[in-house]
């Protein structure tokens, strides 16, 4: 019987270090989301926790401020994973690795202001 899974399998997913990685940061994200609404009602910015505690739907827009703070910030630590991957293959021959910034000069030919031009 073979034991490895295939790609299909659930085991397959857990041992994949990319999703591994997504559901982490999503996970971390997500937190950080639920972190930062319950400091907006605490601290009652805008006087969000009054109008969310006093209205009749409050609790519709208390999942909404949740729901888009959770996805919002799950999205940026996400994103700031993947972003933060180091390339597997080496850069192609004839390519430099970019190791440190430096500007590029560039020549600027001094043009005649409109006003100069109208003196003349």
């Amino acid at each position: 019987m073979n034991t490895r899974s295939t790609p299909e399998s659930p085991g397959a997913r857990r041992r994949d270090p990319l999703f591994a990685l997504l559901l982490g940061n999503a996970l971390w994200g997500g937190a950080l989301g639920l972190a930062f609404v319950a400091g907006v009602l605490a601290l009652d910015l805008g006087h969000l926790r009054r109008l969310i505690g006093f209205d009749a739907e409050g609790l519709l827009a208390l999942a909404l401020l949740a729901g888009g703070s959770i996805v919002t910030f799950a999205s940026v630590a996400m994103g700031g994973a993947i972003m933060m991957i180091e390339p597997r293959d080496p850069p192609a021959a004839g390519r430099r690795r970019l190791t440190q910034l430096v500007p590029a000069p560039l020549g600027a030919v001094r043009r005649a202001r409109r006003a100069d031009k109208a003196r003349r």
